[in-house]
């Protein structure tokens, strides 16, 4: 049997070739409140997938490595509802609603799914500045180097909600038999929220619930490389969850504050 998390992170690189794709697990639609967490189109191995990212500079989207490794023809947006791929055959989107760009992953990116030494990290720079075609779009920004370590160390991640967002699928129920979940694909920018399970090197592992009372739900395929927040702050991109219909568990995310995770991205942005 595969392993659960070689399955999501396959998934996690949608493919759209029928349909384009959804939604954050338990999630809300966003609107306006995260316009700086997009949607990118990309090439790999002659087909199309798309994943989600973050700006992080006016041309830089920080995504994941495994939505970078490889990829070619990227096409970025930032629209709350994102037009489909402008570069499919049959009834493209418009081109004007995207910018083309270049994807970078780390170095070390070994296709792994591990937890101390994930390194799914990964960068899609852009053509020209996003506020070409969405002004006033403002970059999400990053945190110092080994935030989370401090805040862990002193207590002060217990109990927090942090915030994911991503334009990726969630699965719906049929009432009548058989009942086989269905993935919603809509192109919507969505948003959650959920609990620290723990921090184990370069990942940050939630506990998602869509049943959790207090907070939200977790990630889904197509949420790839999109936001984990933390009071504002871009504290790491989505790398994989544990569950094949995304109904709940843990979901890993890679951190921004490491020093493997900075020493990457200092390549690009300037670090606080």
């Amino acid at each position: 049997m595969r392993s659960s998390f070689l399955v999501a992170v396959q998934a996690a690189l949608t493919l759209f070739l029928a349909t384009p794709a959804g939604a954050i697990v338990g999630g809300e639609i966003d609107g306006e409140q995260h316009p700086n967490v997009g949607m990118f189109y990309f090439t790999r191995d002659g087909a199309r997938f798309r994943c989600s990212g973050t700006l992080v500079s006016p041309t830089v989207v920080l995504t994941a490595a495994h939505c970078t490794a490889g990829s070619t023809d990227v096409r970025v947006t930032f629209d709350g509802v994102a037009q489909p791929d402008p570069t499919r055959p049959v009834s493209p989107g418009d081109p004007s609603r995207f910018i083309v760009g270049t994807a970078y992953a780390h170095p070390d990116w070994n296709e792994k799914l591990q937890l101390k030494d994930l390194l799914d990290i990964g960068v899609v720079v852009l053509d020209v500045p996003a506020a070409v075609i969405w002004p006033g779009i403002t970059p999400a920004p990053l945190p110092t180097a080994g935030l989370l370590d401090e805040l862990a160390a002193k207590g002060g991640l217990k109990k927090v909600a942090f915030e994911v967002v991503g334009y990726g699928v969630f699965f719906e129920q049929p009432e009548s038999t058989p009942r086989t979940p269905t993935a919603v694909r809509d192109l919507t920018r969505r948003f959650t929220t959920a609990p620290l399970q723990n921090i184990n090197g370069e990942t940050v592992k939630l506990q998602e619930s869509e049943g959790d009372s207090k907070l939200g739900g977790g990630t889904c395929f197509g949420d790839s490389g999109g936001a984990l927040l933390l009071d504002g702050l871009l504290v790491g991109d989505t790398s994989w969850g544990g569950s094949q219909w995304c109904s709940g568990g843990a979901g890993g995310y890679q951190r921004t504050d490491t020093p493997d995770a900075r020493a990457f991205l200092a390549e690009f942005v300037t670090l606080p």
